[in-house]
Protein backbone atom coordinates (compact mmCIF):
# COMPACT_ATOMS: atom_id res chain seq x y z
CA UNK A 1 0.00 0.00 0.00
CA UNK A 2 1.41 3.40 -1.06
CA UNK A 3 0.66 6.42 1.10
CA UNK A 4 1.25 10.18 1.16
CA UNK A 5 1.03 12.46 4.23
CA UNK A 6 0.13 16.17 4.30
CA UNK A 7 0.63 18.39 7.37
CA UNK A 8 2.14 21.87 7.56
CA UNK A 9 3.79 21.07 10.94
CA UNK A 10 7.08 19.38 10.08
CA UNK A 11 7.58 17.44 13.34
CA UNK A 12 3.95 16.40 13.53
CA UNK A 13 4.19 15.10 9.92
CA UNK A 14 7.38 13.12 10.62
CA UNK A 15 5.92 11.71 13.85
CA UNK A 16 2.84 10.53 11.98
CA UNK A 17 5.01 8.85 9.32
CA UNK A 18 7.00 7.09 12.05
CA UNK A 19 3.78 5.90 13.68
CA UNK A 20 2.47 4.55 10.36
CA UNK A 21 5.73 2.63 9.75
CA UNK A 22 5.58 1.10 13.22
CA UNK A 23 2.01 -0.07 12.61
CA UNK A 24 2.82 -1.60 9.21
CA UNK A 25 6.42 -1.56 7.90
CA UNK A 26 5.20 -2.72 4.46
CA UNK A 27 3.36 0.57 3.85
CA UNK A 28 5.40 2.69 1.45
CA UNK A 29 5.41 6.44 2.15
CA UNK A 30 5.81 7.88 -1.34
CA UNK A 31 5.68 11.55 -0.30
CA UNK A 32 5.05 14.04 2.53
CA UNK A 33 3.86 17.61 1.89
CA UNK A 34 3.13 20.90 3.65
CA UNK A 35 -0.14 21.79 1.88
CA UNK A 36 -2.84 20.66 -0.49
CA UNK A 37 -1.36 22.31 -3.58
CA UNK A 38 1.82 20.25 -3.23
CA UNK A 39 -0.27 17.08 -2.93
CA UNK A 40 -2.23 17.90 -6.13
CA UNK A 41 0.96 18.72 -8.04
CA UNK A 42 2.46 15.37 -7.00
CA UNK A 43 -0.66 13.39 -7.94
CA UNK A 44 -0.89 15.09 -11.34
CA UNK A 45 2.63 13.88 -12.11
CA UNK A 46 2.18 10.51 -10.38
CA UNK A 47 -1.50 9.48 -10.72
CA UNK A 48 -0.59 5.98 -9.46
CA UNK A 49 1.69 7.36 -6.75
CA UNK A 50 -0.61 6.74 -3.79
CA UNK A 51 -3.42 4.51 -2.57
CA UNK A 52 -4.04 6.44 0.65
CA UNK A 53 -3.79 10.10 1.70
CA UNK A 54 -3.61 11.20 5.34
CA UNK A 55 -4.07 14.94 5.54
CA UNK A 56 -4.39 17.56 8.24
CA UNK A 57 -7.38 19.92 8.00
CA UNK A 58 -5.62 23.21 8.77
CA UNK A 59 -2.88 23.93 6.19
CA UNK A 60 -1.82 27.10 4.31
CA UNK A 61 -2.68 27.81 0.63
CA UNK A 62 -5.03 24.79 0.40
CA UNK A 63 -6.41 23.09 3.51
CA UNK A 64 -7.39 19.46 3.92
CA UNK A 65 -11.11 19.90 3.22
CA UNK A 66 -10.48 21.91 0.05
CA UNK A 67 -7.95 19.29 -1.06
CA UNK A 68 -10.45 16.50 -0.34
CA UNK A 69 -13.19 18.29 -2.27
CA UNK A 70 -10.89 18.79 -5.27
CA UNK A 71 -9.79 15.15 -5.25
CA UNK A 72 -13.41 13.96 -5.06
CA UNK A 73 -13.98 15.50 -8.51
CA UNK A 74 -11.09 13.57 -10.12
CA UNK A 75 -10.82 9.98 -11.34
CA UNK A 76 -8.13 9.15 -8.80
CA UNK A 77 -8.86 6.03 -6.72
CA UNK A 78 -7.65 7.35 -3.38
CA UNK A 79 -8.70 6.55 0.20
CA UNK A 80 -8.47 9.63 2.43
CA UNK A 81 -8.09 9.95 6.22
CA UNK A 82 -8.62 13.42 7.71
CA UNK A 83 -6.63 14.45 10.81
CA UNK A 84 -7.61 17.52 12.84
CA UNK A 85 -7.05 19.13 16.20
CA UNK A 86 -10.64 20.32 16.14
CA UNK A 87 -13.60 18.26 17.23
CA UNK A 88 -16.28 20.30 15.48
CA UNK A 89 -18.89 18.07 13.86
CA UNK A 90 -18.99 20.27 10.74
CA UNK A 91 -15.49 19.16 9.77
CA UNK A 92 -16.42 15.50 10.02
CA UNK A 93 -19.68 16.05 8.11
CA UNK A 94 -17.93 17.85 5.23
CA UNK A 95 -15.20 15.21 5.13
CA UNK A 96 -17.76 12.40 4.87
CA UNK A 97 -19.56 14.27 2.06
CA UNK A 98 -16.30 14.26 0.07
CA UNK A 99 -15.85 10.50 0.51
CA UNK A 100 -13.33 10.52 3.36
CA UNK A 101 -12.78 7.05 4.85
CA UNK A 102 -11.98 8.12 8.43
CA UNK A 103 -11.72 11.20 10.64
CA UNK A 104 -9.07 11.16 13.41
CA UNK A 105 -8.53 13.69 16.18
CA UNK A 106 -5.07 15.06 17.09
CA UNK A 107 -2.99 13.84 18.74
CA UNK A 108 -3.54 10.72 16.66
CA UNK A 109 -4.04 7.62 18.79
CA UNK A 110 -1.96 4.70 17.49
CA UNK A 111 -4.76 2.15 18.01
CA UNK A 112 -7.29 4.36 16.18
CA UNK A 113 -4.86 4.91 13.32
CA UNK A 114 -4.17 1.19 13.12
CA UNK A 115 -7.90 0.45 13.04
CA UNK A 116 -8.41 3.01 10.24
CA UNK A 117 -5.54 1.56 8.17
CA UNK A 118 -6.77 -2.00 8.67
CA UNK A 119 -10.24 -1.06 7.43
CA UNK A 120 -8.70 0.42 4.29
CA UNK A 121 -6.44 -2.60 3.81
CA UNK A 122 -9.40 -4.98 4.11
CA UNK A 123 -11.33 -2.88 1.60
CA UNK A 124 -8.36 -2.90 -0.81
CA UNK A 125 -8.01 -6.67 -0.47
CA UNK A 126 -11.71 -7.22 -1.20
CA UNK A 127 -11.52 -4.84 -4.15
CA UNK A 128 -8.48 -6.66 -5.59
CA UNK A 129 -10.15 -10.04 -5.10
CA UNK A 130 -13.29 -8.82 -6.85
CA UNK A 131 -11.22 -7.23 -9.62
CA UNK A 132 -9.28 -10.48 -10.12
CA UNK A 133 -12.56 -12.40 -10.17
CA UNK A 134 -14.01 -10.06 -12.79
CA UNK A 135 -10.84 -10.18 -14.91
CA UNK A 136 -10.75 -13.99 -14.70
CA UNK A 137 -14.44 -14.14 -15.59
CA UNK A 138 -13.92 -11.89 -18.62
CA UNK A 139 -10.89 -13.92 -19.70
CA UNK A 140 -12.90 -17.13 -19.48
CA UNK A 141 -15.73 -15.56 -21.52
CA UNK A 142 -13.27 -14.42 -24.21
CA UNK A 143 -11.66 -17.86 -24.35
CA UNK A 144 -14.87 -19.90 -24.33
CA UNK A 145 -16.34 -18.01 -27.29
CA UNK A 146 -13.82 -19.75 -29.60
CA UNK A 147 -14.83 -23.21 -28.36
CA UNK A 148 -18.04 -25.26 -28.44
CA UNK A 149 -19.87 -27.46 -25.95
CA UNK A 150 -18.62 -30.61 -27.72
CA UNK A 151 -14.99 -29.44 -27.61
CA UNK A 152 -15.20 -28.51 -23.95
CA UNK A 153 -16.68 -31.92 -23.08
CA UNK A 154 -13.93 -33.74 -25.00
CA UNK A 155 -11.26 -32.10 -22.83
CA UNK A 156 -11.26 -32.98 -19.11
CA UNK A 157 -9.34 -29.85 -18.08
CA UNK A 158 -11.74 -27.54 -19.93
CA UNK A 159 -14.75 -29.32 -18.48
CA UNK A 160 -13.29 -28.84 -15.00
CA UNK A 161 -12.48 -25.18 -15.72
CA UNK A 162 -15.64 -24.02 -17.48
CA UNK A 163 -18.52 -26.38 -16.68
CA UNK A 164 -17.95 -28.13 -13.36
CA UNK A 165 -18.17 -24.92 -11.26
CA UNK A 166 -21.74 -24.44 -12.51
CA UNK A 167 -22.71 -28.04 -11.75
CA UNK A 168 -21.06 -28.04 -8.32
CA UNK A 169 -23.11 -25.01 -7.35
CA UNK A 170 -26.39 -26.75 -8.26
CA UNK A 171 -25.36 -30.32 -7.52
CA UNK A 172 -28.12 -32.91 -7.75
CA UNK A 173 -30.59 -30.68 -9.60
CA UNK A 174 -31.86 -31.30 -13.11
CA UNK A 175 -30.96 -28.86 -15.86
CA UNK A 176 -32.16 -27.88 -19.31
CA UNK A 177 -30.05 -26.40 -22.06
CA UNK A 178 -31.35 -23.46 -24.07
CA UNK A 179 -29.90 -21.94 -27.24
CA UNK A 180 -30.74 -18.34 -28.14
CA UNK A 181 -29.96 -16.93 -31.59
CA UNK A 182 -30.67 -13.65 -33.38
CA UNK A 183 -31.70 -13.40 -37.02
CA UNK A 184 -28.89 -10.97 -37.73
CA UNK A 185 -25.53 -9.80 -36.41
CA UNK A 186 -26.03 -8.07 -33.06
CA UNK A 187 -24.26 -4.71 -32.73
CA UNK A 188 -21.96 -4.26 -29.66
CA UNK A 189 -24.33 -1.97 -27.70
CA UNK A 190 -27.19 -4.44 -28.17
CA UNK A 191 -24.92 -7.33 -27.25
CA UNK A 192 -23.80 -5.69 -24.00
CA UNK A 193 -27.42 -5.05 -23.00
CA UNK A 194 -28.52 -8.55 -24.01
CA UNK A 195 -25.71 -10.16 -22.01
CA UNK A 196 -26.55 -8.13 -18.90
CA UNK A 197 -30.17 -9.27 -19.21
CA UNK A 198 -29.09 -12.86 -19.85
CA UNK A 199 -26.99 -12.78 -16.69
CA UNK A 200 -29.99 -11.59 -14.71
CA UNK A 201 -32.26 -14.21 -16.33
CA UNK A 202 -29.72 -16.99 -15.67
CA UNK A 203 -29.41 -15.98 -12.02
CA UNK A 204 -33.19 -16.00 -11.60
CA UNK A 205 -33.33 -19.54 -13.03
CA UNK A 206 -30.24 -20.86 -11.24
CA UNK A 207 -27.66 -21.25 -13.98
CA UNK A 208 -25.14 -19.68 -16.31
CA UNK A 209 -24.69 -18.80 -19.98
CA UNK A 210 -21.91 -19.07 -22.55
CA UNK A 211 -21.41 -17.34 -25.89
CA UNK A 212 -19.95 -19.32 -28.81
CA UNK A 213 -18.88 -17.10 -31.66
CA UNK A 214 -18.84 -19.63 -34.50
CA UNK A 215 -22.61 -19.88 -34.59
CA UNK A 216 -23.28 -16.61 -32.76
CA UNK A 217 -25.23 -18.58 -30.19
CA UNK A 218 -25.94 -18.04 -26.52
CA UNK A 219 -26.05 -21.36 -24.66
CA UNK A 220 -27.78 -21.33 -21.28
CA UNK A 221 -27.54 -24.13 -18.71
CA UNK A 222 -30.41 -23.58 -16.29
CA UNK A 223 -31.25 -25.63 -13.21
CA UNK A 224 -34.91 -25.71 -12.21
CA UNK A 225 -36.82 -27.39 -9.41
CA UNK A 226 -39.66 -29.85 -9.83
CA UNK A 227 -42.85 -28.48 -11.33
CA UNK A 228 -41.09 -25.42 -12.79
CA UNK A 229 -41.05 -26.58 -16.42
CA UNK A 230 -44.15 -24.69 -17.58
CA UNK A 231 -43.24 -21.49 -15.72
CA UNK A 232 -39.69 -21.67 -17.12
CA UNK A 233 -41.01 -21.83 -20.71
CA UNK A 234 -43.38 -18.94 -20.01
CA UNK A 235 -40.58 -16.85 -18.50
CA UNK A 236 -38.27 -17.61 -21.42
CA UNK A 237 -40.97 -16.63 -23.89
CA UNK A 238 -41.63 -13.38 -21.97
CA UNK A 239 -37.88 -12.66 -21.96
CA UNK A 240 -37.66 -13.05 -25.77
CA UNK A 241 -40.78 -10.96 -26.40
CA UNK A 242 -39.33 -8.09 -24.34
CA UNK A 243 -36.03 -8.26 -26.22
CA UNK A 244 -37.75 -8.35 -29.61
CA UNK A 245 -40.06 -5.47 -28.68
CA UNK A 246 -37.17 -3.19 -27.77
CA UNK A 247 -34.92 -3.79 -30.80
CA UNK A 248 -35.12 -4.16 -34.54
CA UNK A 249 -34.02 -7.79 -34.42
CA UNK A 250 -35.63 -11.16 -33.83
CA UNK A 251 -34.63 -13.75 -31.25
CA UNK A 252 -35.57 -17.40 -31.07
CA UNK A 253 -34.78 -20.09 -28.52
CA UNK A 254 -34.60 -23.87 -28.54
CA UNK A 255 -34.58 -25.82 -25.31
CA UNK A 256 -33.70 -29.44 -24.54
CA UNK A 257 -35.24 -32.06 -22.29
CA UNK A 258 -34.18 -32.38 -18.65
CA UNK A 259 -30.86 -33.97 -17.62
CA UNK A 260 -28.70 -34.15 -14.51
CA UNK A 261 -25.11 -35.12 -15.51
CA UNK A 262 -22.30 -33.15 -17.20
CA UNK A 263 -21.64 -35.78 -19.94
CA UNK A 264 -25.31 -35.48 -21.00
CA UNK A 265 -24.66 -31.89 -22.07
CA UNK A 266 -23.75 -33.05 -25.58
CA UNK A 267 -27.13 -34.72 -26.02
CA UNK A 268 -28.90 -31.73 -24.46
CA UNK A 269 -27.12 -29.43 -26.92
CA UNK A 270 -28.16 -31.56 -29.91
CA UNK A 271 -31.76 -31.46 -28.70
CA UNK A 272 -31.65 -27.68 -28.33
CA UNK A 273 -30.28 -27.39 -31.90
CA UNK A 274 -33.00 -29.68 -33.25
CA UNK A 275 -35.60 -27.60 -31.41
CA UNK A 276 -34.42 -24.14 -32.57
CA UNK A 277 -34.16 -25.29 -36.20
CA UNK A 278 -37.96 -25.34 -36.20
CA UNK A 279 -37.75 -21.54 -36.66
CA UNK A 280 -37.10 -22.28 -40.36
CA UNK A 281 -40.63 -23.67 -40.57
CA UNK A 282 -42.63 -21.70 -37.99
CA UNK A 283 -40.70 -18.42 -37.90
CA UNK A 284 -38.82 -16.34 -35.34
CA UNK A 285 -39.74 -14.81 -31.95
CA UNK A 286 -40.64 -18.22 -30.58
CA UNK A 287 -39.43 -20.66 -27.95
CA UNK A 288 -39.16 -24.18 -29.37
CA UNK A 289 -39.09 -27.16 -27.03
CA UNK A 290 -37.46 -30.43 -28.07
CA UNK A 291 -40.02 -33.04 -29.10
CA UNK A 292 -39.01 -36.34 -27.51
CA UNK A 293 -40.50 -38.46 -30.27
CA UNK A 294 -40.60 -37.52 -33.93
CA UNK A 295 -40.95 -39.44 -37.18
CA UNK A 296 -39.23 -37.53 -39.99
CA UNK A 297 -39.84 -38.66 -43.55
CA UNK A 298 -38.09 -38.15 -46.84
CA UNK A 299 -40.64 -36.40 -49.06
CA UNK A 300 -38.50 -37.18 -52.11
CA UNK A 301 -40.37 -40.33 -53.23
CA UNK A 302 -39.00 -42.74 -55.84
CA UNK A 303 -41.35 -41.28 -58.44
CA UNK A 304 -40.25 -37.70 -57.76
CA UNK A 305 -36.63 -38.83 -57.66
CA UNK A 306 -36.99 -40.10 -61.24
CA UNK A 307 -38.55 -36.78 -62.34
CA UNK A 308 -35.80 -34.75 -60.60
CA UNK A 309 -33.05 -36.89 -62.12
CA UNK A 310 -34.46 -36.46 -65.64
CA UNK A 311 -34.81 -32.68 -65.18
CA UNK A 312 -31.18 -32.32 -64.08
CA UNK A 313 -29.78 -34.67 -66.72
CA UNK A 314 -31.72 -32.73 -69.37
CA UNK A 315 -30.42 -29.44 -67.88
CA UNK A 316 -33.92 -28.21 -67.03
CA UNK A 317 -32.98 -26.29 -63.88
CA UNK A 318 -36.31 -24.44 -63.63
CA UNK A 319 -38.26 -27.72 -63.54
CA UNK A 320 -35.85 -29.27 -61.03
CA UNK A 321 -35.99 -26.23 -58.73
CA UNK A 322 -39.79 -26.05 -58.93
CA UNK A 323 -40.02 -29.67 -57.78
CA UNK A 324 -37.56 -29.10 -54.93
CA UNK A 325 -39.32 -25.91 -53.82
CA UNK A 326 -42.60 -27.83 -53.69
CA UNK A 327 -41.01 -30.54 -51.52
CA UNK A 328 -39.53 -28.01 -49.09
CA UNK A 329 -42.87 -26.22 -48.77
CA UNK A 330 -44.48 -29.50 -47.68
CA UNK A 331 -42.08 -29.90 -44.73
CA UNK A 332 -43.88 -29.31 -41.44
CA UNK A 333 -40.91 -29.89 -39.13
CA UNK A 334 -37.17 -29.32 -39.33
CA UNK A 335 -36.43 -33.06 -39.08
CA UNK A 336 -38.39 -33.80 -42.26
CA UNK A 337 -36.74 -30.79 -43.92
CA UNK A 338 -33.30 -32.16 -43.11
CA UNK A 339 -34.07 -35.72 -44.26
CA UNK A 340 -35.62 -34.42 -47.51
CA UNK A 341 -32.62 -32.21 -48.33
CA UNK A 342 -30.26 -35.09 -47.59
CA UNK A 343 -32.29 -37.23 -50.02
CA UNK A 344 -31.94 -34.52 -52.69
CA UNK A 345 -28.18 -34.23 -52.08
CA UNK A 346 -27.69 -37.98 -52.25
CA UNK A 347 -29.39 -37.99 -55.63
CA UNK A 348 -27.28 -35.06 -56.85
CA UNK A 349 -24.13 -36.88 -55.81
CA UNK A 350 -25.11 -40.04 -57.69
CA UNK A 351 -25.81 -37.96 -60.80
CA UNK A 352 -22.47 -36.17 -60.37
CA UNK A 353 -20.57 -39.46 -60.05
CA UNK A 354 -22.19 -40.79 -63.20
CA UNK A 355 -21.57 -37.64 -65.28
CA UNK A 356 -17.94 -37.31 -64.21
CA UNK A 357 -17.15 -41.05 -64.21
CA UNK A 358 -16.33 -40.95 -60.52
CA UNK A 359 -16.56 -44.29 -58.74
CA UNK A 360 -19.48 -44.12 -56.32
CA UNK A 361 -18.66 -45.61 -52.92
CA UNK A 362 -21.05 -47.60 -50.79
CA UNK A 363 -21.61 -44.71 -48.40
CA UNK A 364 -23.87 -41.93 -49.55
CA UNK A 365 -22.27 -38.50 -49.46
CA UNK A 366 -25.20 -36.12 -49.20
CA UNK A 367 -24.63 -35.73 -45.49
CA UNK A 368 -20.86 -35.23 -45.74
CA UNK A 369 -20.86 -31.44 -45.84
CA UNK A 370 -24.49 -30.73 -45.09
CA UNK A 371 -25.44 -31.50 -41.52
CA UNK A 372 -28.18 -30.68 -39.07
CA UNK A 373 -25.52 -29.24 -36.76
CA UNK A 374 -23.83 -26.92 -39.22
CA UNK A 375 -25.47 -26.10 -42.53
CA UNK A 376 -29.14 -26.34 -41.55
CA UNK A 377 -28.49 -24.62 -38.21
CA UNK A 378 -26.60 -21.87 -40.03
CA UNK A 379 -29.60 -20.82 -42.11
CA UNK A 380 -31.82 -18.12 -40.63
CA UNK A 381 -34.79 -18.39 -43.00
CA UNK A 382 -36.30 -21.10 -45.21
CA UNK A 383 -35.82 -18.94 -48.32
CA UNK A 384 -32.05 -19.19 -47.71
CA UNK A 385 -32.32 -22.99 -47.75
CA UNK A 386 -34.26 -22.80 -51.02
CA UNK A 387 -31.62 -20.53 -52.56
CA UNK A 388 -28.79 -22.77 -51.38
CA UNK A 389 -30.24 -25.91 -52.99
CA UNK A 390 -31.27 -23.95 -56.09
CA UNK A 391 -27.70 -22.73 -56.60
CA UNK A 392 -26.38 -26.29 -56.46
CA UNK A 393 -28.97 -27.47 -58.97
CA UNK A 394 -28.12 -24.56 -61.30
CA UNK A 395 -24.45 -25.51 -61.12
CA UNK A 396 -25.21 -29.09 -62.06
CA UNK A 397 -27.40 -27.97 -64.93
CA UNK A 398 -24.62 -25.61 -66.11
CA UNK A 399 -27.14 -22.82 -66.77
CA UNK A 400 -24.85 -20.15 -65.38
CA UNK A 401 -22.16 -20.77 -67.95
CA UNK A 402 -18.88 -19.04 -67.17
CA UNK A 403 -20.28 -16.62 -64.58
CA UNK A 404 -18.27 -16.06 -61.46
CA UNK A 405 -19.98 -17.83 -58.56
CA UNK A 406 -19.57 -15.14 -55.92
CA UNK A 407 -22.08 -16.81 -53.62
CA UNK A 408 -20.00 -20.03 -53.56
CA UNK A 409 -16.90 -18.19 -52.36
CA UNK A 410 -18.98 -16.42 -49.73
CA UNK A 411 -20.30 -19.78 -48.57
CA UNK A 412 -16.79 -21.27 -48.48
CA UNK A 413 -15.53 -18.36 -46.35
CA UNK A 414 -18.47 -18.87 -44.01
CA UNK A 415 -17.76 -22.61 -43.95
CA UNK A 416 -14.13 -21.92 -42.95
CA UNK A 417 -15.34 -19.59 -40.18
CA UNK A 418 -17.37 -22.40 -38.62
CA UNK A 419 -15.19 -25.42 -39.41
CA UNK A 420 -11.58 -24.16 -39.47
CA UNK A 421 -10.65 -26.60 -36.70
CA UNK A 422 -11.55 -29.55 -38.93
CA UNK A 423 -9.57 -31.09 -41.77
CA UNK A 424 -10.93 -28.93 -44.62
CA UNK A 425 -10.11 -29.73 -48.22
CA UNK A 426 -11.08 -27.60 -51.22
CA UNK A 427 -11.21 -30.80 -53.27
CA UNK A 428 -13.84 -32.29 -50.95
CA UNK A 429 -15.81 -29.05 -50.97
CA UNK A 430 -15.75 -29.05 -54.78
CA UNK A 431 -16.70 -32.71 -55.13
CA UNK A 432 -19.20 -33.26 -52.32
CA UNK A 433 -20.67 -29.83 -51.65
CA UNK A 434 -20.74 -27.96 -54.96
CA UNK A 435 -20.45 -30.83 -57.48
CA UNK A 436 -17.92 -29.01 -59.64
CA UNK A 437 -14.36 -29.36 -60.87
CA UNK A 438 -11.87 -28.81 -58.02
CA UNK A 439 -9.31 -27.03 -60.27
CA UNK A 440 -11.96 -24.58 -61.42
CA UNK A 441 -13.08 -23.92 -57.82
CA UNK A 442 -9.45 -23.36 -56.82
CA UNK A 443 -8.98 -20.72 -59.56
CA UNK A 444 -12.33 -19.16 -58.67
CA UNK A 445 -11.33 -18.87 -55.02
CA UNK A 446 -7.98 -17.24 -55.81
CA UNK A 447 -9.57 -14.76 -58.24
CA UNK A 448 -12.22 -13.71 -55.71
CA UNK A 449 -10.14 -13.71 -52.50
CA UNK A 450 -6.72 -12.78 -53.88
CA UNK A 451 -4.86 -15.76 -52.42
CA UNK A 452 -4.97 -19.53 -52.55
CA UNK A 453 -7.38 -21.53 -50.41
CA UNK A 454 -4.59 -23.15 -48.39
CA UNK A 455 -2.90 -19.82 -47.61
CA UNK A 456 -6.19 -18.20 -46.61
CA UNK A 457 -7.06 -21.14 -44.35
CA UNK A 458 -3.60 -21.09 -42.73
CA UNK A 459 -3.79 -17.35 -41.99
CA UNK A 460 -7.34 -17.64 -40.69
CA UNK A 461 -6.34 -20.44 -38.30
CA UNK A 462 -3.28 -18.59 -37.01
CA UNK A 463 -5.31 -15.41 -36.36
CA UNK A 464 -7.80 -17.45 -34.34
CA UNK A 465 -4.92 -18.97 -32.40
CA UNK A 466 -3.52 -15.50 -31.69
CA UNK A 467 -6.87 -14.50 -30.16
CA UNK A 468 -6.76 -17.53 -27.86
CA UNK A 469 -3.18 -16.73 -26.83
CA UNK A 470 -4.32 -13.43 -25.33
CA UNK A 471 -5.38 -15.35 -22.21
CA UNK A 472 -3.36 -17.84 -20.16
CA UNK A 473 -6.20 -20.32 -19.75
CA UNK A 474 -5.39 -22.77 -22.58
CA UNK A 475 -2.11 -24.58 -23.21
CA UNK A 476 -0.17 -24.05 -26.44
CA UNK A 477 -0.82 -27.59 -27.70
CA UNK A 478 -4.57 -27.15 -26.96
CA UNK A 479 -4.61 -23.93 -28.96
CA UNK A 480 -2.77 -25.65 -31.82
CA UNK A 481 -5.44 -28.37 -31.90
CA UNK A 482 -8.24 -25.80 -31.75
CA UNK A 483 -6.69 -23.99 -34.70
CA UNK A 484 -6.72 -27.22 -36.73
CA UNK A 485 -3.10 -28.32 -36.25
CA UNK A 486 -2.42 -31.81 -34.91
CA UNK A 487 1.32 -31.21 -35.20
CA UNK A 488 2.38 -28.54 -32.68
CA UNK A 489 5.75 -27.99 -34.39
CA UNK A 490 3.99 -27.10 -37.66
CA UNK A 491 1.70 -24.75 -35.76
CA UNK A 492 4.67 -22.97 -34.14
CA UNK A 493 6.42 -22.76 -37.51
CA UNK A 494 3.40 -21.16 -39.25
CA UNK A 495 2.75 -18.85 -36.30
CA UNK A 496 6.34 -17.57 -36.27
CA UNK A 497 6.21 -17.05 -40.02
CA UNK A 498 3.09 -14.87 -39.68
CA UNK A 499 3.83 -12.97 -36.42
CA UNK A 500 7.62 -13.07 -36.24
CA UNK A 501 7.66 -14.76 -32.83
CA UNK A 502 6.69 -18.05 -31.22
CA UNK A 503 3.26 -18.52 -29.62
CA UNK A 504 4.87 -18.42 -26.15
CA UNK A 505 6.61 -15.12 -26.96
CA UNK A 506 3.38 -13.69 -28.38
CA UNK A 507 1.46 -14.66 -25.24
CA UNK A 508 4.12 -13.05 -23.03
CA UNK A 509 3.92 -9.82 -25.05
CA UNK A 510 0.12 -9.74 -24.76
CA UNK A 511 0.24 -10.45 -21.02
CA UNK A 512 2.73 -7.63 -20.43
CA UNK A 513 0.66 -5.25 -22.58
CA UNK A 514 -2.40 -5.92 -20.42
Amino acid sequence: MKMIVADDEYYARKALIKKISSINPEIEITGDFENGKQVLAYLREHPQGADVLITDVRMPEMDGLELTETLSKTDLKLDIIIVSGYTEFEYAKKAIAFGVRDYLIKPVNKEELQAALEKIEIRHRKYEEELNRVVQHQMIRRTVQYLSIEEILRNGEWTEEFLNPVFKKYQGREYRMTIIQADRQIIPTEQDKLERDLTEFAQEHCGSWFYFNRYQEYVLILFSGQGESSSFMENLNTFLLKKNAGWNLKLSAGTSGSYSQVPQLKKAYQEAVYAINQRLIDGWVNVYEFAGEFKPQNLLSKEKEVILREAIENQKAADANALILGLIKQCRDSYTLYITIIGIFNLLYRIYCKSDSIEETENEHGYLLFSFRSDLYNFKYLKEVNQYVENIVNLMCMEQGEKKYHYIIKEILDYIEKNYQCNISLGELAEHKYFMNSSYLSRLFKNEVGQTFSKYLMQFRIKKAASLLESNILKINDIAALAGYNDVSHFIQYFKKMYGCTPEEYRALQTNAN
